[in-house]
């Protein structure tokens, strides 16, 4: 992989990497005039709500009692200037900034919460860092630790070189959610690997509401989750929040539910996207130890000493000020446009496989783009992805539909899941047009894909009649007829999608048929082979 400037990119985050990809492209586009196909961002969190009014209100206070100052120190009105430089604060934070935002909090969370458990960070990324920092000075020094997270995750969990990132199996769950039962499973797992290996799980990770998934654990799994976390106490509990006013849902308290965890409790929350302010890099830890408060102002001040401390204040007085109905306004709003995407994903058949599974909260939705698997990477990619051929992955994948189609995607390959993983991420913040030619132009895509392995499908199950079933008329009858049959379905996309599957499962039937048959005398011969492999085909492309 290379960066757009012809720089190595194998050491970039991948998201990062493909962004950078998507904005020089654009500016292409813009320098070439060429407007009428315009660039679609939905590959990272873009918030498009306006900018919450307290955050914009709190920051123009702050920013006006300053010039108001400067100005009467120069025009010669205020001759003592004190208070009219914005000097270094205290690394834990400045006071009133955090009393607000313990006062926030512990109105959120419906549990105590003091000012010394507030830590203002810079940004989600930021906070994760430190976090991470903290994990490190306490197990890294000899060997890595296990962080247990659900698979998928947020990418950027990936970074931290010091520890392994082991995983919950939440794609096999119903609906995708976190369960204890899946926790439990993932936590024995780890224990019998470190037993083997010494990297010894130090942390349980939750993403809550789940970035990429946009689920929710409900109240009653997430008491289950408690009583599972209570049989290991040597583990941190760590809850990213990033989301949390970006609900469809209620969202339940774990420090309401497991008072009795909260010295082991971790939580972050992000300003990022619930107050569109992504560019003013505010977040907050919550903790509740005090060696883990005290080693984590020690990582801050190693960072960058304090965030900034006009966001301090702006993000307490937002949060304390932050309503019921500035949260359900939001939440519309998003929520509108990730159920016109998973709809459109449903009709052109590229929802994913898990009937139960719904977005609950964020502005993310997932969509099962497998279909694309085995199309010809652009000649305009194959430099960046230094290969040429078929998509075999999803991040050549995404990467042509970038150069083919103009659309940013970021594929679950990024976020934990098999390189191969066709199942991508699609940001629903934009308008309703260009949500509208972000799906047709997908929509488009499936189709051209779905109809080149319709006609391969239609020849090689004729070839297969032709050649093996020549004799038998009433069997090759009987398949024509099936053949006419699946034909009748209506070639839209989703239509594609059923005849595919319905001529492959004929198709397989035949070509095992035929191998049963002439299994005696083509048992070592290449004839055989070719035909497993191409049963192995069909099952995993079509």
């Amino acid at each position: 992989m290379i960066t757009p400037y012809g720089q190595p990119g194998n050491q970039i985050e991948k998201v990062m990497l493909l962004s950078m990809w998507a904005n020089y492209l654009d500016q292409q586009q813009i320098n070439k005039k060429e407007l009428s196909n315009k660039f679609i961002f939905a590959g990272i969190g873009k918030p498009t709500y306006p900018v919450n009014h307290h955050t914009v209100k709190a920051y123009k206070k702050y920013w006006d009692r300053l010039e108001s100052l400067a100005e009467q120190w120069h025009d010669g009105t205020q001759f003592d200037n004190e208070g009219s430089a914005i000097g270094y604060g205290d690394p834990h934070g400045d006071k009133q900034a955090k009393a607000i935002m313990a006062e926030a909090m512990s109105a959120w969370y419906g549990a105590e919460i003091l000012a010394k458990n507030v830590l203002f960070t810079v940004g989600g990324i930021g906070g994760l860092r430190i976090i991470f920092d903290v994990l490190n000075s306490f197990y890294a020094t000899h060997t890595k630790y296990r962080v247990i997270t659900p698979f998928p995750h947020y990418s950027a969990y990936a970074n931290n070189p010091h520890h392994i990132l082991h995983p919950i199996d939440v794609m096999s769950e119903a609906g995708y959610q976190l369960t204890a039962r899946a926790l439990e499973k993932s936590i024995q797992n780890a224990l019998i690997l470190a037993a083997q290996d010494g990297i010894q799980p130090r942390a349980v990770l939750i993403c809550n509401p789940s970035n990429p998934l946009g689920t929710i654990i409900n109240e009653e799994e997430l008491e289950n989750i408690a009583k599972t976390l209570r049989k290991y106490p040597e583990l941190f509990i760590i809850f990213d929040e990033a989301y949390a006013e970006m609900n469809f849902v209620d969202i339940p308290s774990f420090l309401n539910s497991a008072p009795d965890l909260k010295n082991r409790t971790i939580i972050l929350r992000s300003a990022t996207k619930a107050l569109s302010a992504a560019g003013e890099r505010m977040a907050v830890i919550l903790a509740f130890d005090d060696l883990i408060i005290n080693e984590l102002i020690r990582q801050q001040i190693t960072s960058y000493i304090h965030s900034p401390r006009s966001a301090q204040i702006a993000y307490a007085e937002t949060m304390i000020n932050f309503s019921s109905a500035d949260r359900r306004s939001m939440s519309s709003y998003y929520q509108s446009k990730v159920e016109y995407v998973m709809k459109r994903l449903k009709d052109m058949g590229a929802q994913m496989p898990c009937p139960n599974y719904k977005v609950e909260a964020t502005f993310y939705a997932l969509g099962d783009f497998s279909d694309l698997m085995g199309m010809e990477i652009p000649k305009e990619a194959e430099t960046v992805l230094n290969k040429t051929g078929i998509i075999q992955t999803g991040e050549e994948l995404v990467y042509s539909l970038l150069f083919k189609d103009l659309i940013m995607l970021a594929p679950l390959s990024y976020f934990g899941l098999a390189e191969d993983c066709g199942y991508l991420r699609i940001t629903c913040s934009a308008n309703t047009d260009e949500l509208k030619e972000m799906m047709d132009r997908l929509e488009q895509r499936l189709l051209e894909a779905r109809l080149l392995k319709n006609q391969f499908l239609v020849s090689e199950i004729l070839f297969e009649l032709e050649k093996s079933y020549e004799s038998n008329v009433q069997l090759k009858e009987e398949v024509t007829n099936k053949l006419d049959h699946i034909k009748n379905i209506v070639p839209t996309c989703l239509g594609l999608k059923q005849q595919n599957h319905k001529m492959s499962n004929l198709l397989h039937h035949l070509v095992e048929h035929d191998i049963l048959n002439e299994r005696s005398h083509l048992i070592e011969s290449a004839g055989y082979f070719k035909k497993v492999k191409k049963i192995a085909y069909i099952e995993n492309n079509i």
